[in-house]
């Protein structure tokens, strides 16, 4: 493990890779055993907590091009993890599904969230905790306004 002296002067778009890329490690190896990789993941969270998501609602909300979220389901897919039906009030759009095969691994994949935040979050009360989930929140938004 690295271990950093002093973050003070690691500027804050040099922070956030450093989280997604050690979030990314640690769940690719925690979900091992469930044969799912990390880039497949938060899709298949964001398709649990929202059933009948679309691709583009994928799009919007992970800021990820379409054709990367077209990969990514079509793997799922391919994986037997989730199922696309065709919109009834528009046919080009479908809404996306998780399978049982999907809904038996999305509790062991929280587990593994659970587990990262714990890290994350290690010496943080819940108040702090809470405050910096605001922030980021805030951040976020921030961040998306600036490709308007």
């Amino acid at each position: 493990m690295i271990k950093m002296v002093n973050l003070d002067n690691i500027p804050l778009e040099a922070l956030f890779p450093i989280i997604c890329r050690n979030h990314h490690v640690f769940t690719d190896e925690e979900a091992k055993s469930l044969n799912i990789s990390g880039q497949k993941i938060p899709c298949l969270m964001m398709i649990s907590y929202k059933p009948g998501i679309t691709q583009e609602e994928l799009v919007n909300i992970f800021q990820i091009d379409r054709g990367f979220i077209a990969r990514i389901v079509r793997k799922l897919e391919d994986d037997e993890l989730v199922f696309r039906t065709r919109g009834t009030e528009n046919r080009r759009k479908y809404h996306i599904f998780l399978t049982a095969k999907g809904e038996k691994i999305v509790p062991a994949i929280r587990d593994i969230e659970e587990k990262w935040k714990k890290i994350m979050f290690k010496g943080l009360k819940k108040d702090e905790i809470s405050k910096l989930m605001e922030f980021l929140n805030l951040l976020a938004e921030n961040s998306i306004e600036t490709k308007k």
